[in-house]
């Protein structure tokens, strides 16, 4: 069997990755998307399969490193605008 598989949809194909590599993966990297980036699967797939591997490994005492999610880019202070939007609301609710 190939390492790729076509999935259900067309135009999908389903990346498949040994036990040993993900883990390789995840002993190495600090985010998700760096493990999919080694592994060749989606960041979504791949958080789902680090959680069941987690679990799995838990029940037999071993833990597995924590991953950090990637930070979004911020290029505006949200903390003002949402505190804008607030007392706007709180005045429209207090004169209503």
């Amino acid at each position: 069997m190939s390492e790729v598989e076509v999935g259900v949809e067309v135009g999908t194909e389903r990346k498949r990755c040994s036990d040993e590599n993900f883990l390789e993966a995840v002993y190495s990297s600090k985010t998700y998307t760096e493990i999919a980036a080694k592994t060749g699967q989606k960041v979504t797939s791949t958080m789902a399969r680090y959680a069941r591997t987690k679990a799995a490994l838990a029940q037999k005492g071993i833990n597995l490193p924590a991953m950090e999610r990637r930070k979004p880019v911020k290029t505006v202070d949200n903390v003002e605008a949402m505190a804008a939007i607030v007392r706007r609301l709180q005045a429209q609710h207090a004169a209503g």
